[in-house]
């Protein structure tokens, strides 16, 4: 392209936003989905989850005429019609069933799912439904399974070997090696590089590549004038050196850790108060280059190498995990972070694709279910203790009060269901043909309004999953005997109760086998629930509002301490009041929360897990011991002896025999720096995965890795003083049509900044950005207070920030393996719209008012040297002036704010 069209197409962009500017403000939408791959999706989280729910009713029993066996036969569905819509998702019956949203159809009949249970169902129908044609129920257990000789072959089990540099006719050109790999690939082809790119272009690009952050135009000005042969090279060198560059590429690492400040939960906000450590040990691993095995190591067994205190904050990898149940989560995270192995679809069945039997799935579960959340002390043993004594007695202090208010609320909701016929009287007052106002008749027949107008809300719904309130308000229906059938339903509750109590106890004293515990009939069930429910009653049943009845505490969806307290009276009122001053004089002694790290340890007992058969965990097969997967293994693997097995794990994954990790790697920082990895699929190179675009050079840079000691920033020098770096992004016709996606990178990829270097530049060119490092996080969304980098942001796993969200932000629940690169209105409605963006603007305009009698000219030079590194054309600044000619009073914010907007400032050539 020549010069002349660039400047022709960045003056058209720049008027295409400064009409943007003229136009009505528009609403933005910050949302995002991240859909995960089906395929995975389906073996990961909605197989097991159908497997422990659902199949055990609906596979060979076809309870309902449904026949859970795959997808068509969910189309075809049973006596209510077919289970899924893909075209509705929301309406399935399937959907709805689960979401408890269809009267007379709410599964399972024992309560509703977890949330998260919900939304992978809901998630997964969304996406079609995916249930992969060769997916069958599990067969009776056979032989052993045994790895073929064509399996084991597959180019990613092979050792890696370093190749002899290929012979090519431009061998001037090449300036390493991997620039001849490159050219004998694109000599076979009929390729010819494009030209070098110009030095502001590689400036800029290796800025963004190493720290994330555009150069200065002092530092700009240094490069240019450096015409010495070393001079791209020192500057990669002071990248490299830079604290940036540990927060650029820590941040990368920690998109594979699924790293995030809270936990997984859709009811409220629940964060780790020290997630943050893990987020600094990284960013500082990457600054210090520790070697990249013993990263990997560090992050498995941390706790177990020597001088641990070094590296034992590295096992947040595995104590941040989203939820404290999800141990398949370490599993997927392990094989698909250093392995690119998809390990976690074996948990149902034997890998569909790739040589990983289900017994290697729960050998490698079992390392993890024999570990346990712990904590690694970062002050001394008596700050600890004086804060676990303390905080011992304001957790024992609010329980006693907790207790208190569920003990009055549950006796007083038995006062209030002897009342139900007086209520159940006024409810038809209020919704009978008359109509009688609410308050009139609560105080009719003093009655409490604010339980009438529960008896009421409910009363309105219809039908209910019982049928002891149908025709309630016929004047036959007998309302003595509905008081009499509430009565009884309290007492079979607490008889149930008392006798599971046994059931439960006799079991403990027994072999290991699941408790068979008695419940409520079904009608009695759907009574107790809808009048006397809260969540006080164990884990058995998850819902989000309480009983019609119940005033008390609610510990989950609400965690608040209920309205009891307004019918408390006289020495009730007067206990209540006493504990509650009590709790806040042993808050008022609490000493702030010591820092800690959030780590995991082995458990006392070593636990061996079996095989669960079809994923369904009451279906219990073979025992597996601890050890690794069978194909990276020369021979049977042998089984780990060292406790867990976490460190035996960890030498086996870093160990430079295996044939995954430094090509896993090693493709990973190239894709960050291409735009695209030799392998197009990171987390994957199963069969499933992308096949390598030139495996001598992946296995080249492999070896030239491992023989560096494992180091991420000789790597880094390697590829970025290579000749393939170097070039521009000019297109040529004759290479598109040989090579359209560029994979011998005959070119350079444009590259749009991601969520962070975005947000990073708009601070950093307006002169606001605090460079401050580390320590605890802060809402992105405080956009008066928080100036600081991006990483150092407080990242959600329940809600992401909406400019993460939009600009492509990676899903923090799973581990993820590239950014995305979407294009969307909305985007582009951000930047005309949003107040971070405007605010921005006003900064940057201050920041080119600085000094005395400055004209709009030499602030638009000054404004596209700070942005773009360069003088404004004649055509540009002309264009400018115009603009500003005007006489706007918010002329200059708003030509600031097109500038942002524009493609030059926010792609990287």
């Amino acid at each position: 392209m020549s010069q002349v069209a660039r400047k022709t197409i960045r003056a058209g962009r720049l008027w295409l936003a400064l009409i943007g500017l003229l136009l009505p403000p528009a609403t933005a939408a910050f949302a995002a989905d991240h859909p995960p791959d089906a395929r995975e999706f389906f073996e990961m989280r909605v197989r097991p989850l159908l497997a422990k729910r659902c199949f055990s009713c609906h596979t060979a029993g076809r309870m309902g005429g449904l026949e859970m066996s795959g997808r068509e036969a969910l189309l075809k569905g049973g006596g209510r019609g077919p289970a899924i819509s893909p075209d509705k998702p929301e309406e399935s019956l399937l959907v709805q069933a689960v979401s408890y949203k269809r009267d007379g159809l709410k599964m399972p009949p024992t309560g509703k799912l977890p949330d998260n249970e919900i939304e992978d169902l809901i998630t997964w129908v969304k996406a079609g439904a995916v249930w992969p044609e060769d997916a069958k129920p599990p067969a009776p257990k056979g032989p052993a399974y045994v790895i073929t000789p064509a399996q084991r072959s597959f180019w990613a089990f092979q050792p890696v070997r370093k190749p002899p540099l290929p012979a090519v006719k431009g061998i001037a050109w090449a300036k390493s090696p991997l620039d001849r790999f490159l050219q004998a690939k694109r000599e076979a082809s009929g390729l010819e590089p494009v030209k070098p790119a110009d030095k502001l272009t590689l400036i800029r690009r290796a800025y963004y590549d190493l720290i994330g952050l555009p150069p200065t135009p002092e530092e700009i000005d240094a490069f240019l004038q450096d015409s010495s042969p070393a001079a791209f090279a020192k500057l990669v060198d002071r990248l490299l050196a830079s604290p940036h560059y540990g927060e650029r590429w820590g941040r990368y690492w920690l998109d594979v850790a699924r790293y995030s400040d809270d936990k997984l939960d859709s009811e409220v906000e629940d964060p780790y108060p020290n997630a943050f450590r893990y987020r600094d040990w990284v960013i500082q691993a990457f600054n210090d280059d520790m070697p990249y095995d013993l990263f990997v190591k560090a992050q498995i067994a941390g706790d177990l190498l020597d001088h641990k205190e070094k590296f034992i904050t590295g096992l947040g990898f595995y104590g941040l995990r989203p939820k404290m149940e999800m141990q398949d989560d370490r599993v997927d995270a392990t094989s698909r972070g250093f392995l690119a192995l998809t390990a976690a679809c074996s948990q149902c069945h034997n890998h569909k694709f790739d040589p990983i039997p289900t017994t290697d799935y729960y050998a490698l579960l079992g390392v993890f279910t024999s570990t346990e959340d712990s904590e690694f002390h970062l002050a001394p043993g008596q700050v600890v203790n004086e804060y676990k004594h303390q905080d011992k007695k304001v957790k024992e202090q609010e329980a006693r009060i907790r207790d208190f208010l569920y003990a009055q609320a549950s006796q007083f909701a038995e006062i209030l269901a002897d009342q139900s016929p007086r209520y159940l009287r006024a409810a038809r007052k209020v919704l009978g043909p008359d109509k009688m106002d609410l308050r009139q008749a609560a105080a009719a027949d003093q009655l409490d309004r604010e339980t009438l107008q529960r008896w009421v809300r409910y009363l309105q719904v219809t039908p209910k999953d019982h049928h002891f309130l149908d025709n309630w308000q016929d004047e036959k229906f007998d309302l003595e005997q509905f008081r009499d059938r509430v009565q009884a339903v309290l007492k079979e509750r607490k008889s149930v109760d008392e006798t599971n109590l046994i059931i439960k106890a006799e079991a403990k004293k027994g072999p290991k086998t699941k408790a068979e515990v008695v419940s409520l009939k079904t009608d009695s069930y759907y009574l107790w629930r809808d009048l006397f429910f809260s969540d006080f009653y164990g884990n058995q049943f998850k819902q989000e509002e309480d009983g019609v009845l119940y005033y008390g505490p609610n510990r989950g969806y609400y965690v608040s301490d209920g309205t009891i307290e307004r019918f408390l009276q006289g020495e009730w009122k007067a206990h209540l009041d006493a504990m509650r001053a009590e709790l806040a004089e042993l808050k008022r002694a609490l000493p702030p929360q010591y820092p800690f790290a959030h780590v995991i340890k082995d458990s006392a007992k070593i636990k061996e897990e079996r095989v669960r058969v079809g994923g369904d965990p009451d279906n219990l097969g073979e025992a597996v011991p601890h050890r690794f997967l069978s194909i990276l293994c020369d021979g049977q693997p042998q089984p780990f002896a060292k406790g867990s097995g976490r460190l035996e794990l960890a030498e086996a994954i870093a160990s430079p025999r295996n044939p995954l990790t430094a090509r896993v790697m090693v493709n990973r920082i190239w894709q960050h720096h291409f735009g695209a990895g030799i392998v197009r699929t990171p987390s994957d190179f199963g069969r499933m995965g992308d096949r390598p675009s030139d495996p001598e050079l992946l296995d080249y840079l492999a070896s030239r890795f491992i023989e560096s000691g494992w180091s991420v920033k000789a790597l880094h020098r390697e590829i970025m003083l290579s000749a393939t770096y170097a070039l521009s992004a000019d297109p040529s016709e004759k290479n598109f049509r040989i090579d359209p996606e560029n994979r011998l990178l005959w070119r350079a990829n444009m590259q749009r900044l991601d969520a962070e270097a975005l947000r990073d530049s708009l601070l950093h060119v307006s002169g606001e950005l605090d460079l401050t490092a580390g320590g605890p996080p802060q809402k992105l969304g405080d956009e008066n207070n928080n100036r600081r980098r991006t990483v150092y942001g407080f990242v959600s796993r329940n809600k992401l920030d909406s400019i993460l969200a939009l600009f492509d932000f990676p899903n923090p629940n799973i581990t993820s393996e590239k950014r995305n690169a979407t294009e969307s209105p909305a985007q582009e409605l951000f930047f005309l719209n949003s107040t971070f963006v405007m605010e921005r603007a006003k900064a940057l305009s201050q920041r080119l008012s600085a000094g005395s009698n400055r004209d709009d000219a030499s602030k638009i030079r000054g404004a596209y040297r700070i942005l773009f590194g360069r003088q404004p054309s004649r055509a540009e600044l002309q264009l400018g002036l115009d603009y500003l000619k005007r006489g706007r009073d918010d002329a200059w914010p708003r030509y600031a704010q097109a500038l942002l907007n524009s493609n030059e400032f926010l792609f990287v050539n």
